[in-house]
């Protein structure tokens, strides 16, 4: 009969044996089956070239953050050269500011009050036609001791030529309470357009919370010769001093892509995310189904179970309004993040175990140019752990094209996509028993150290049999 600790050393060698093999496997060629993600390409017509958008799905299978898990396979099953476009975060070039700009109250007489306002005052006509407004140009206070303010401002952008994409309000906000602020345009002071604004500013407590203080526009605007009016509510603690404006870029913002995170685990008063892909996530959009709801967070990431949480940002949550008219949070910027796990908690220690919060990713666009080397019909796949990088130097692909940029490539289009799960691509039974958050090479490491200690116990517990013996 064999000594147990002869079979403890047989299953241990075993154990490297099998590791060492793994390791083998993964040297190996990428094979089509071996990924988690996979979708057949359709060529343009007589295309030598192609080029193809990594959808939402798949973006959330890759297992990377610089795309070097993305092969595209022949009908051999040949891996063909290929560039990307747009893999890893995006550097986006520093916002460019307007200068201080001076924001100007606007004043109200009494009902019946003269309403000849003083020299170096411009009268304003706006919605409430029951009193007179007007807006002191020269920064003076009015002398009718009647004279109120109300809650606008006026801002003289006339002289600003380039587009604006976004505003920078400063002056004081209530503690714990978002404004929302309404923006409109006019060249005379009378005949107002309504510009859409998203975001609401807040300043909340301690210090270190959430907090925001700029207005973006829903598109572009160009202002040069027109009046801006910020217009908020009858709250107490609201004072707008100035602005900056925020010069829109030139370029256009590529449209990300967007996917649902799942159901988010209630873990020590926080909500826990496991995201399952390496994908830099360019944002993170919170939401919140139940009405009137008002929650300050901090986001937090981690890539190990080991390893202690990070914060990466913080928010507001909110839906509040009328039904069918509710505003909503915007999206928070992660600046090309990659994590494998996210935490969401209250930035004032409040539960969130019942506070149903989704989550939806938002992806930079990771794009693809390859070689239509060999036959057809090719086949994109995504998602291969422990994946060699094989994309070409973008710059090696565009020499090749006469002058051409590579995102002039004509696009591709994808079929339906065969989706597997991670330990059904690998097919590696040791990658099936390896616990979530471990990576292959630590779990080996652990299993090893683990069949070490227990041979060196199996050896203790033999002399200590022979030496009672």
């Amino acid at each position: 009969m064999t000594h147990p600790l002869f079979r403890l050393a047989f299953a241990l060698a075993a154990l490297c044996l099998a590791g060492q093999s793994h390791a083998q496997s993964n040297a190996q060629p990428p094979q089509p089956s071996q990924f988690a993600w996979r979708a057949p390409v359709e060529l343009p017509a007589n295309a030598s070239l192609a080029r193809v958008a990594l959808p939402a799905p798949a973006l959330m299978r890759m297992q990377s953050a610089d795309a070097r898990d993305v092969r595209v396979f022949n009908a051999a099953g040949e891996a063909v050269a290929f560039a990307v476009i747009g893999a890893g975060p995006a550097a986006a070039a520093p916002a460019v500011r307007t200068g201080m700009l001076p924001a100007m109250p606007l004043f109200s007489a009494a009902a019946g009050a003269n309403d000849r306002p003083r020299k170096g005052a411009v009268k304003v006509r706006i919605a409430d036609a029951d009193r007179s407004v007007w807006v002191q140009i020269d920064g003076q206070l009015p002398l009718d001791p009647n004279a109120s303010k109300i809650n606008s401002v006026i801002v003289d952008l006339r002289a600003q030529a380039k587009p604006l994409s976004a505003i920078v309000v400063h002056g004081t906000l209530p503690l714990n309470a978002p404004v929302q602020v309404k923006a409109s345009t006019s060249a005379d002071l009378a005949s107002w357009t309504d510009l859409p604004v998203r975001g609401r500013l807040y300043r909340f407590e301690p210090a270190g919370a959430p907090s925001n203080d700029t207005l973006e526009f829903e598109s572009a605007a160009t202002l040069e010769r027109r009046y801006l009016r910020l217009d908020w509510a009858s709250q107490e603690g609201v004072a707008v001093t100035s602005i900056e404006g925020v010069i829109a870029s030139g370029v256009p913002a590529p449209e990300r892509a967007h996917g649902d995170l799942p159901a988010a685990r209630v873990e020590n008063k926080g909500l826990e995310f496991q995201l399952g892909f390496a994908t830099p996530v360019a944002a993170l959009a919170l939401a919140t189904p139940r009405a009137n709801t008002l929650l300050p967070v901090r986001v937090l990431a981690r890539n190990e179970v080991s390893q202690p949480w990070r914060v990466i940002g913080q928010t507001v949550v909110y839906r509040v309004g009328e039904a069918g008219k509710e505003a909503t949070n915007s999206a928070l910027p992660l600046n090309g993040v990659s994590a494998r796990w996210l935490r969401v908690e209250s930035a004032n220690g409040v539960d969130l175990s019942a506070s149903p919060l989704s989550a939806t990713v938002q992806f930079d666009p990771v794009q693809l140019v390859f070689v239509a080397t060999g036959s057809p019909p090719f086949e994109l796949a995504v998602g291969r752990a422990a994946t060699p990088a094989a994309a070409l130097p973008a710059g090696m692909l565009a020499g090749t094209l006469g002058g051409k940029r590579l995102d002039e490539v004509a696009l591709a289009t994808l079929g339906t996509a065969v989706v597997s799960s991670p330990s059904e691509a690998s097919g590696g039974f040791l990658d099936r028993l390896r616990p979530e958050g471990v990576s292959q090479r630590a779990a080996l490491l652990w299993a090893v150290l683990l069949g070490g200690v227990l041979l060196l116990g199996g050896v203790a517990w033999t002399l200590m049999r022979q030496l009672k013996g």
